[in-house]
């Protein structure tokens, strides 16, 4: 993402908020995040009253109202604080005497040259948390977790005095005086909490400012993902919500790793077996990052019985109604699924997909919290984004694997390619690697005698492949399949109608650079290039003659090899 510079003029690309150029978001159109509604306008106007005047000449889609992720986060917590400041001011009153009259903060300050005085009303001491609910252990050694969650009344003196108390005399009281300089005074410092500040000739510190803002950001983006799991923790204990992971198409059980291909099995399963325990419900997840799969088909609060249909809903009740230590300004680590009767639905948004696995990868999309400052596309962790940047934006491309480096996408293919061990699909009968999931098919199928059948959740038809299933699916029971205009036939990806097009447009787009022969798709650009490349492909064992293309191999065999079954 490029800064702005002195050079900047208006252009369909540029964020309203900051004048940043790239691709980014509308900021009229409704988003869903954390499984909230977004319309950035709105929150401009609520939290700040601006309101963006839009392109005259633009359309009701114009590129002139675009904001960038940075400019989002700054936005989303701002509002957040703004809520955060009512609802603590909500909670404060509440913590007044009951048995005053009036229901507003009673305060009188006199201001004058020769006197200030303040009227403080009394506070009512009131225990905020019960035994049973969260223990900040789990989550290290840290005190400073709940600072920003304890009750009002842990603030306040043991025994509140009833008469109005003089500002000046309470600041001038020997008690307050020795706690103001309680910081100057000489504190016992352990060994290993001493930090050693290299200092260069002129005894200043040689730390430089830009490693000590990356840590500092290192640090709240650290407590911000510790807060959110907390939260999660909270409304696992508390609710009738099941944390689960995925193997294939099955759901898991995080406890005793039972599987489940029906998500009403897995839930009667959790019911009958389990309770939330949280560190048998974590270990499968690695990184502090990591946001928990949980089933909120059927969801209440496990205290009243309280029906709720999302999970910020749920929270809210839980710290209001029950006093638990939900930091409601923070996320929820939590990555919500809905099984209804439309089976593979998203929870936030109307989108419907295939399977369990296309369903955890669209609701990931949702969380998106790391931007790629390079291209501006957003990724649910760190990890995530750093796996793009390498194999995006740098020279060297990696094997997620073995971790090898080669300079050319090619290399890294053929390297797959003569690498077993870097396959990621693996067959769980015999444990052989396969390098896709059609060779793992194939491999089941004619090693093992196991076809897996594929039953469409909607209408019930049975399906032995895979490519075949998404195809029925998405033209028949989803409105994302693209229909061509000439003769109407409907194709589940974008790139199988742009090479239908094709057929009726006669278009070539490809060229090749050595021949300069003209292609209608890159399928058959790159199926053509092994006619030019010097390394063979295929080679006949029977007469050692060896071919570029497959087809060529085939045929050979067929004529002079006919009693051969080519494989």
């Amino acid at each position: 993402m490029a800064d702005k510079t002195s050079e900047w003029r208006p252009g369909p690309t540029v964020c309203r908020c900051c004048l940043a150029e790239g691709c980014y978001k509308d900021i009229s159109t409704e988003y869903f995040w954390m499984g909230k509604r977004e319309v950035y306008a709105e929150m401009l106007a609520e939290t700040f009253s601006v309101s963006i005047a839009y392109s005259k000449s633009g359309g009701p889609n114009s590129n002139s109202r675009l904001i960038c992720e940075p400019c989002i986060s700054r936005l989303r917590d701002a509002s957040d604080f703004k809520k955060q400041v009512q609802e603590c001011e909500k909670t404060f009153m509440q913590y007044l005497d009951p048995g005053s009259s009036s229901t507003t903060l009673e305060s009188e300050v006199q201001t004058s040259s020769t006197d200030k005085r303040v009227k403080v009303e009394q506070v009512k001491i009131e225990r905020q948390f019960s035994d049973d609910e969260f223990d900040s252990r789990d989550f290290g050694d840290d005190d400073d977790d709940d600072d920003m969650d304890q009750p009002l009344t842990t603030f306040a003196s043991k025994e509140p005095k009833k008469e109005t108390v003089n500002l000046m005399e309470l600041l001038a009281s020997p008690q307050l005086s020795v706690k103001r300089k309680a910081p100057a005074q000489t504190k016992t410092v352990s060994v290993k909490k001493v930090k050693v500040i290299k200092k260069d000739a002129r005894g200043k510190p040689t730390t430089s400012k830009a490693a000590q803002k990356n840590e500092d950001k290192k640090k709240k983006v650290f407590d911000k993902n510790k807060l959110a799991r907390r939260n999660a923790v909270i409304v696992l204990k508390f609710s009738t919500v099941y944390p689960f992971r995925i193997n294939g198409q099955n759901m898991v059980c995080v406890y005793c790793n039972a599987k489940y291909e029906a998500p009403a099995e897995y839930r009667r399963h959790m019911k009958e077996k389990h309770r939330f325990i949280r560190k048998l419900a974590y270990v499968h997840l690695k990184s502090p990052e990591a946001y928990m799969k949980v089933d909120c088909t059927e969801m209440s609060c496990s205290i009243c019985s309280r029906k709720f249909d999302n999970v910020r809903a749920i929270a809210e009740h839980l710290r209001f109604a029950h006093g638990k230590t939900v930091t409601l300004h923070e996320e929820i680590a939590i990555h919500p699924y809905v099984f209804g009767e439309k089976l593979w639905a998203c929870a936030i948004c109307p989108m419907q997909l295939t399977c369990l696995r296309g369903l955890s990868i669209h609701t990931s999309t949702h969380f998106n919290r790391s931007t790629c400052e390079t291209c501006g596309k957003s990724f649910v962790n760190s990890h995530s984004l750093q796996r793009h940047i390498a194999g995006a934006h740098y020279n060297e491309k990696i094997c997620e694997k073995c971790k090898k480096r080669f300079p050319t996408n090619a290399e890294r293919h053929k390297h797959l390619t003569e690498s077993p061990a870097c396959w990621r699909y693996i067959c769980r009968v015999c444990g052989q690697r396969c390098m896709n999931q059609k060779r793992k098919d194939a491999h089941m199928r004619e090693v093992h005698g196991q076809e897996k059948t594929r039953i469409c959740t909607e209408c019930g038809l049975q399906f032995t492949r895979w490519e075949l299933y998404t195809h029925h699916f998405i033209t028949t029971h989803t409105d994302r399949a693209y229909e061509c205009t000439f003769c109407g036939l409907k194709l589940s990806t974008k790139k199988k109608f742009e090479d239908h097009k094709t057929v009726h447009t006669k278009e070539k787009p490809f060229d090749c650079h050595v021949c300069y022969k003209a292609f209608p798709t890159r399928k058959t650009l790159t199926q053509h290039m092994w006619v030019h490349s010097e390394y063979k492909r295929f080679e006949c064992k029977m007469c050692d003659k060896k071919f570029t293309q497959k087809i060529s191999w085939t045929c050979h065999m067929k004529s002079y090899h006919p009693d051969v079954n080519p494989k």
